[in-house]
């Protein structure tokens, strides 16, 4: 096969690029078979073994109606290599103009690996048309790819790095992706077993799933169990929280309340209580009120051994609980806190998330500026690095930043994520979608209108996996009506509504993120997932201070019906 555009066009054809290092020759020849059976029309031999060369040209001979390309080409000497092998196509994880020439002589085409404009450029003007976007999910998914092919419309990608049967139909649907490279469909300890049927029938599912993708059909796609939740860590502010006693306003007070808070530290909080193992990243000063407060959290078993101790003082927020049709009042002051005054340089990510299966955020986080937003990206793209499930509350604080500002800096790590929270205002002021006949003061919503917006939301990063939206109908500032909706492969499910005199309704966000990061991570499909998070959210209603302190069994109770308030004897 001569001709570059029939090559890229039988790669295209199946949308999937099995991408291999083969451990020995003799694998070869079975391994590129099983592929074939199951669909795939072409196959990358990454150089990474010393058996590579070998094993392109047994491929070539034995399987020739496979397309073979050598992959990991990293010197200009390996393309004469590749070639004399066999190889019909190369490519490599980042763009080298002597790669380029060199392959350019040998008449093969090259794919090489690019992450940003300035790298397309540079292939581009070489007259490469079809590059490889890697590392993929850590490069922020679908929806950064998304913003990288604006400029380039002739530009066809092989988005490859962290794909998977339950992510590449998201980006199939996109026409400029070509197809989804990875080892996916062949895992390593499959092709060492020799499972060649399992491969098979693996690569067959992926075929599927990208033809499914192709016709415009991945909203019907299952939703995929999710991985196990091991360890959760959590990274934002932590403050000290004053209030009046009571129900006291502030021009009442002649005494205050303290309590130790912060939006993921609450989610944090809540897992420990739940049984699940959680550690909370934070900057803080090294004085005793810190330390008092990270006491409070090691009480309720959350590991704080990863916090960074730097700055002149910890962040304070005043909250006047209101009642009835008087809403509550919060008044923060952050201003040269250790954590609004961190640096990229203070967190080692790698080693914060060694062993994290679940990493967690919110908007606040961000919100705080100065290198708060960059250091939260940092922390997206190890934790996506890792393997870990990245999972976001928008939390929009209008006293922290504008919506342009949150718009500005959400958008993008909304495209490292795989669970996006939000209330019935966050979507539309983060993001300017909002639900048809639905409005938020006067306190009607529209279930069909939020799933719609759910469905654009996924539309728009198709990475994200799941979208968990609270719904609360406000009453007064007393009562509400609580609920819940989690939108998942393609479908919306909802959860009972609650009926709520509210005890304390700061950290109800917090509890309904930890209940469904808990729910998901322990195999709950989604509809168990949503009324397990929304009843854990109702409990702490009902609580007083920040954090939920409802156990599994607790929640559970109420999830499947008992909401009496009666006495537990």
């Amino acid at each position: 096969m001569n001709d570059k555009a029939n090559l890229f066009e039988k790669v295209a054809a199946t949308g999937i690029l099995p991408v291999v290092a083969v451990p020995s020759r003799e694998l070869a020849v079975p391994l590129a078979r099983a592929l074939q059976r199951g669909g795939a029309t072409a196959i990358e031999v990454t150089l990474r073994t010393p058996c590579a060369l070998e094993a392109i040209a047994d491929i070539r001979r034995d399987v020739p109606e496979m397309a073979v390309g050598a992959g990991t080409i990293l010197t200009s000497g390996q393309v004469e290599s590749a070639r004399r092998a066999g190889a019909q196509f190369l490519v490599s994880p980042g763009f080298d103009p002597e790669i380029a020439q060199a392959a350019k002589s040998a008449g093969l085409p090259y794919v090489p690996g690019v992450t940003n404009p300035t790298e397309v450029t540079a292939a581009v003007k070489f007259g490469l048309k079809t590059l490889k976007f890697f590392p993929a999910e850590a490069s922020g998914g679908i929806a950064a790819l998304k913003l990288l092919h604006g400029p380039f419309p002739d530009v066809a990608f092989i988005p490859t790095g962290g794909m998977c049967r339950e992510n590449i139909g998201r980006y199939l649907t996109e026409k400029f992706v070509a197809a989804c490279g990875g080892s996916y469909m062949a895992k390593s300890a499959d092709v060492l077993a020799g499972n060649w049927e399992k491969i098979a029938a693996e690569t067959a599912r992926c075929v599927a799933v990208a033809a499914k993708a192709r016709a415009g059909q991945t909203d019907a796609m299952p939703f995929p169990p999710q991985k196990r939740l091991s360890r959760m860590v959590g990274f934002g502010d932590f403050l000290l929280r004053l209030s009046p006693p009571g129900y006291r306003r502030f021009s009442q007070a002649n005494a205050f309340e303290s309590y130790y808070t912060g939006a993921e530290a609450n989610v944090c909080a809540s897992l420990a209580v739940m049984g699940a193992k959680a550690s909370f990243v934070t900057r803080v000063p090294d004085n005793p009120i810190a330390r008092v407060g990270l006491g409070e959290l090691k009480r309720l078993d959350v590991d704080v051994s990863r916090v960074v101790f730097g700055g002149d003082r910890i962040g304070l927020y005043y909250l006047e609980k209101g009642a009835s049709q008087r809403p509550s009042l919060v008044v923060y002051d952050r201003m040269h806190s250790g954590m609004t005054t961190a640096r990229r340089t203070d967190f080692n990510w790698t080693e914060i998330l060694r062993g994290a299966s679940h990493f967690h955020f919110t908007g606040v986080t961000p919100a705080l500026g100065g290198e708060l937003p960059e250091i939260v990206a940092d922390a997206c793209r190890a934790a996506k690095e890792t393997g870990c499930v990245v999972s976001c509350d928008l939390n929009y604080r209008k006293a922290l930043w504008s919506t342009d500002q949150a718009a500005k800096t959400m958008i993008p790590l909304l495209g490292m994520i795989d669970y996006l929270i939000a209330n019935e205002e966050d979507i539309e002021k983060v993001l300017g979608i909002r639900a048809t006949e639905s409005d938020v003061t006067g306190a009607r919503l529209s279930r069909d209108g939020y799933a719609d917006v759910a469905a654009q939301v996924v539309r728009s990063f198709p990475n994200i996996q799941a979208v968990a939206i609270t719904l609360r109908r406000s009453l007064s500032a007393s009562d509400n009506v609580w609920g819940a909706m989690l939108y998942a492969g393609g479908s919306a499910y909802f959860s009972r509504d609650y009926n709520v005199h509210i005890v304390d309704r700061v950290g109800g966000g917090d509890s309904f993120a930890a209940g469904l990061i808990y729910a998901l991570g322990n195999g709950y499909g989604p509809q168990e997932a949503v009324e397990f998070a929304a009843a854990a959210s109702c409990l702490k209603h009902s609580i007083e201070l920040d954090v939920n302190l409802s156990t599994v069994e607790e929640i559970r109770r109420l999830m499947e019906g008992d909401g009496s308030g009666r006495i537990q004897r």
